[in-house]
């Protein structure tokens, strides 16, 4: 769903991975080993030492480059262990915006399995590649480049 006006709009995309592995699981690697399983390419930094999730309200995600340098990714306004996440972000020019964006993740077990959700709204500049790229990236992410291969390797 878009609506334009000189470029300004809201896109909003859902995304959904199914992890095998429970979800207390999935939660620990989530927050606490993102450095772990956040894909090379999804750095924006040319050295990147680390990617930080401090999951508490008022926590950031962002890319740790070392000397006090990085770039902050995310804001973290809700956590509810181990099952949602919410985050606010803003998209700089040199990313596609100026755009705020709110993403919601939630992990509900399904069968021993996890299925993880992604909501993400992006709003302010914004054009017809803004949702394709926003599912493609996520699904990346949080899919076969991520999260879920990272799980799954590590779960025996």
């Amino acid at each position: 769903m878009m609506q334009a006006s000189s470029g300004v709009g809201i896109a909003r995309v859902e995304v959904e991975v199914t992890i095998a592995a429970p979800r207390e699981r999935v939660w620990k690697a989530l927050v606490e080993e993102a450095g772990r399983w956040w894909p090379r390419d999804f750095y924006v930094g040319q050295t990147p030492k680390d990617f930080v999730i401090e999951a508490r309200p008022g926590g950031r995600v962002y890319e740790d480059w070392g000397n006090e340098a990085g770039a902050l990714w995310y804001t973290v306004l809700v956590v509810e262990p181990p099952a949602v996440l919410e985050l606010a972000g803003h998209l700089t020019p040199a990313f596609g915006g100026p755009a705020t964006t709110t993403a919601r993740l939630t992990l509900k077990e399904e069968g021993g399995a996890t299925v993880v959700r992604v909501e993400d709204s992006v709003f302010g500049r914004v054009d017809e590649n803004t949702s394709p790229r926003l599912r493609e990236g996520w699904r990346a992410l949080m899919g076969s480049k991520g999260l879920k291969a990272y799980v799954e390797q590590q779960t025996p």
